[in-house]
């Protein structure tokens, strides 16, 4: 009898295990610490869209993707940059693209950031133009 439960559990969960084995997730590819996006420096933003956020950094310019949408993202009120601990042991308000990074808004669920990486000038204008909404910098870092 336990034999039978134990093969009809084995082909039941066979096609699971196959399916789940499928693509891996994308590798994350964070920034060196010393070319993280640095929340306390932040002079300008904008929302692209429900998973995209450029942001001015002093001379450098970043584009935060979050690994879901975030339909809220690009409402009044601002955005905050969540930083992962193993970051902020290394350097104050980073946000690198590592994991637990997240972006913040008041009273809605935190967004996790997929990557971050670094974008020319032109590209941030060019993205800029698409956006939903911007702001001279944000409301702080939710640290």
């Amino acid at each position: 009898m336990n034999a039978r439960y134990l093969i009809a559990a084995c082909l039941v969960l066979a096609p699971v295990a196959a399916i789940a084995a499928g693509d891996p997730p994308p590798a994350r590819h964070e920034l060196p610490v010393n070319e993280c996006m640095r929340t306390d420096r932040i002079s300008n933003y904008s929302v692209v869209d429900d998973r995209t956020v450029i942001v001015a950094n002093g001379p450098d310019f970043f584009k935060v993707t979050t690994d879901v949408d975030c339909p809220r993202m690009g409402l009044g009120g601002g955005v905050r940059f969540k930083s992962s601990a193993n970051i902020k042991a290394v350097q104050s308000f980073a946000i690198c693209g590592s994991i637990n990074e997240q972006i913040v808004r008041r009273d809605d669920p935190p967004c996790q950031i997929q990557s971050v990486e670094k974008i020319d000038k032109a590209t941030y204008k060019q993205l800029e133009k698409k956006h939903g909404a911007s702001g001279p910098g944000i409301s702080g870092p939710a640290h």
